[in-house]
This record gives C-alpha cells, structure tokens and sequence, in this order.
C-alpha cells in the first residue's frame, strides 16, 4: 500500500457535483428550523387575560399597602372604595382610582361598617396599622386571585386560588 504525500498548500482535486449543498438542500433546512421556532414560541406564549388579572390583583394589594402606608404617616384613616357595579376602585389618598375590565368579576367580603351599598363597600385603614379587614376575590375564566386585608394587623396579602 503506497501512501501519497502532498507538497504544502496543495490539496486533492474535488470531484465535480460533489462539493457544497444544494439551494433546496438549504431552503429545507432553513424551512425545519423556522418551524421549529414557531411551535417553540406558540408553547411558551401566556394567555393574556390571566397576566391582565395576575396584574391586577397585585397592583390592587400594591395601592392598598400604599394606602395603610399613608394612614400610619398622617396618622389619619384612610379608605378604599370599592364599587363593583362600575368597577372602580377608589383611594382616599389622593392616588387615581384603579379601574378594571368588565370581564373581571369581584366578589368582597367586608365589615358591615363599611358597606355603603349592594355593590359600594370599604377598607378603612387606621393610623395605628390595623384595618376593618376584609377580602377582594377577583376571577376571570378559570383564574382567582384573592387579596385578603387582615383587621388586626393590616397585613394584606396576595395568591392565586386556581
């Protein structure tokens, strides 16, 4: 067996037809991997009307702590109104009112106290940190989130029920 030796910057003549990828070669490949994005991208994507209501939920508990907040620094009460016929949070600290989307059911549960009507109802933070405790149950198609204020403490938290 002889074994044949090349001189340096010489190489072995390529046989035509046989070098480099075909166009459709190519255009397959390309087309494989932009399917392969796509289902890719399709299973990661969020239903938007559970983030919108995640969103919600939590920017609602974010302006109730705000709210127990400033009655404890001006050491004076401060409400929420919650009115689910118009759907319409307001805060009686000078913040806008949080207004919400009519596919969003609400549900509270307050202190006798602080009902104004069927569908008007309160929080009321004291200057000590406590509150009139009660608790917000948003839910849209198979999502609930529930924000529960704490009348002792005037500890509000957040969490998702399904």
């Amino acid at each position: 067996m002889r074994t044949r030796m090349l001189r340096a910057g010489n190489s072995l003549p390529r046989e035509a037809g046989n070098s480099g990828f075909t166009l459709f070669e190519l255009l397959l490949v390309i087309t494989i991997i932009a399917m392969t994005i796509a289902a890719v991208s399709v299973s990661y994507r969020t239903d938007s009307s559970t983030t919108g209501l995640k969103s919600l939920a939590y920017t609602m508990s974010s302006r109730l702590r705000d709210l127990r907040a400033a009655a404890i620094a001006h050491g004076a009460e401060r409400i929420a109104e919650i009115d689910a016929g118009r759907r319409v949070v307001r805060f009686h600290d000078g913040r806008a009112p949080l207004s919400f989307d009519p596919s969003i059911g609400i549900k509270v549960t307050a202190a006798d106290s602080e009902r104004r009507s069927q569908s008007q109802t309160g929080i009321r933070f004291y200057p000590n940190g406590s509150s009139s405790g009660g608790t917000i149950r948003l839910n849209r198609k198979q999502q609930t989130y529930e924000i529960q204020i704490h009348w002792l403490s005037g500890r509000i938290s957040t969490q998702a029920l399904k």
